[in-house]
């Protein structure tokens, strides 16, 4: 038994290193296609559009990938949506070998890849519930972030470099080797399905999705606990990405402009989440994981908070890292929660129906940060501003105030928010109130499911 679960986990570790050399190829592509986008057109607005095309698959579309996940087989899936992605860059590569390659192909590009990043996240996750023994699950997540973590550090410096020394062409090669790597590594590992037989809507017509998305809301709903978790750390995830929006122009504004400290900056946010990761990877989750989320979520809230007041470089720096850390691991939490509690065989309608929720509040909270910081604290915060004399003793004054201002406020109603939800007895005792899939029916990925896969 003990050599079949260090199996299970092995196995899900090595397809993660697969994923992981994607990615890193994934994102320097994306890195260089913006390089070409802005050399051809020399306007940021080309720019601003492809981070808008990456929004649309999981906001509108989440759901519906949601019930592929569950009616399909999953190994299956993966494997599709790494051959499309890596489809797509050889017909990046053609076009422009043909110099025919133009913006919207770009556009087209980065929707189709974010349409199969919509299907493949949850997928993903929903395959390690089905790999790993239940208490390995925070493991699985910790290897998830990891993967994300590290690509978002090694891909942009690499990617540049690379850019300068075989341009986009040699970037789409190495992103479709990565991809054949991430596809090898899952032809090798066993993915087993969830018992499908207990779904009541696994008809093939198109009212049998629409009530197979139906289910995964159903769930939701019968599930107080649960929805009272879901809508809490959404709501507070709003307030979240204020911070992931302005963080950048706050240190540059309070740094004059210092390109250097920008970078660090970026490297205590990667070397955060690298840790946190690893930590999470090495030595799981508590058991309590409601309550660790709510204190991680809290404590990193409050470094948020200090962040953006008016403290010096070393400071900022320290609190990147450590709010990163820590709400990295609140989200390996999170994940090991939803992957306990939600039955195997509807969890890629929750999962995808929890992050669509997740993206649509973020996208308009980023939508609304640019301009209200512009707009309303940044004015507000100059001298002689209605805010400047009563909130100048936290946030300073001039260039940045008002954004670190902004930073500062939401962070502590994030703060809040997380009070509240540790208050609430169906939050805080979510892991014992709602029972275990396991619990609920034999079938579905327990500790002692014999089947868990190796390397074949």
């Amino acid at each position: 038994m003990r050599r079949s679960r260090l199996e299970g986990l092995g196995s899900f570790a090595f397809i993660s290193l697969g994923q992981l050399l994607s990615q890193i190829g994934s994102v320097m592509v994306t890195l260089g296609l913006m390089f070409w986008a802005y050399e051809i057109t020399g306007r940021a607005t080309e720019l601003a559009m492809l981070g808008f095309f990456s929004l649309l698959p999981p906001v509108l579309l989440g759901p519906l990938a949601g019930a592929a996940i569950d009616r399909f087989p999953r190994k299956t899936l993966l494997v599709a949506c790494d051959l499309l992605a890596g489809l797509g860059s050889v017909v990046v590569l053609w076009l422009l070998s043909a110099r025919a390659l133009q913006i919207w192909h770009l556009y087209a590009l980065t929707f189709s890849a974010s349409l199969f990043g919509t299907v493949q996240g949850p997928a993903f996750l929903a395959s390690a519930t089905m790999m790993v023994p239940k208490r390995h699950y925070a493991r699985a997540s910790g290897l998830m972030s990891l993967s994300g973590h590290v690509s978002a550090v090694v891909a942009p410096g690499l990617g540049g470099v690379l850019f300068t020394l075989i341009g986009l062409r040699g970037l789409l090669l190495i992103d479709f080797t990565t991809m054949l790597f991430a596809v090898v590594s899952l032809l090798l590992v066993r993915i087993p399905e969830p018992d499908r037989s207990r779904s009541s809507s696994q008809g093939e017509s198109f009212r049998g999705v629409l009530d197979s998305i139906r289910d995964g809301f159903v769930f939701l709903s019968r599930s107080r606990e649960l929805l009272s978790v879901l809508l809490l750390f959404a709501v507070g995830n709003v307030f979240a990405s204020v911070y992931e929006t302005l963080y950048r122009p706050l240190v540059l504004a309070r740094t004059g402009g210092n390109e250097i400290a920008m970078a660090m900056t970026q490297s205590m946010i990667g070397i955060g989440g690298i840790a946190a990761a690893v930590l999470v990877s090495l030595f799981g989750s508590p058991r309590r994981k409601m309550v660790a989320m709510l204190i991680a979520f809290a404590l990193g809230s409050v470094c948020r908070a200090v962040f953006g007041a008016n403290v010096s470089f070393p400071v900022i720096a320290t609190c990147a890292l450590l709010s990163t850390l820590l709400f990295t691991f609140a989200g390996s939490c999170s994940n090991a929660l939803w992957q306990s509690k939600v039955p195997p065989e509807l969890q890629g309608r929750v999962l995808a129906t929890r992050f669509a929720l997740a993206k649509v509040l973020a996208l308009a909270a980023r939508a609304l940060s640019g301009p209200l910081a512009d707009r309303v604290f940044e004015p507000a915060m100059r001298s002689g501003g209605p805010l400047a004399g009563v909130m100048g003793w936290l946030a300073g004054s001039g260039t940045g105030a008002g954004i670190g201002l902004f930073i500062c406020l939401t962070s502590a109603v994030t703060v809040g928010l997380v009070v509240w939800g540790f208050l609430l007895r169906r939050i805080r005792q979510v892991d014992s109130l709602v029972p275990d899939h396991d619990a609920q029916s034999p079938s579905g990925g327990s500790e002692n499911d014999a089947s868990r896969p190796g390397v074949t």
